[in-house]
């Protein structure tokens, strides 16, 4: 976790609603390697599958009326993908405090649909 610059890059994205989501639910495989090179074969459905999908569209404002701390915890936990949280400052005028964006750090892959098992 770290706190160094002033705003956040423009493409991360805001979840307001659970529409905002990734669609897909189902099952699907995804290849993780971390940054030290080790790589990992996990299986993802519902909520943990929209969070690694979002994340892997880019950052991710940590704060949301769609709760994604409790996923992005499981899913650090569960699959032990790097995901870092990097702190901004808030508006001193308005005080709005410090806040949180996501990153995934690891490299992950969505493997092909036909190589889940049934």
């Amino acid at each position: 976790m770290s706190t160094f610059q002033i705003k956040p890059p423009s493409n991360a994205q805001r979840i307001w609603r659970v529409a905002d989501l990734p669609r897909e639910r189902g099952l699907r495989r995804y290849l993780i390697t971390n940054p030290l090179g080790e790589a990992s074969t996990v299986l993802l459905s519902k909520r943990r599958r929209q969070v690694m999908d979002l994340l892997m569209q880019g950052p991710v404002h940590c704060a949301s009326p769609v709760r994604l701390s409790d996923m992005v915890h499981l899913l650090r936990e569960e699959t032990k993908v790097d995901i870092e949280t990097e702190f901004y400052p808030g508006d001193e005028e308005t005080g709005a405090g410090t806040y949180g964006v996501y990153f995934l750090r690891s490299k992950v892959t969505l493997l092909d649909e036909n190589e889940v098992a049934a």
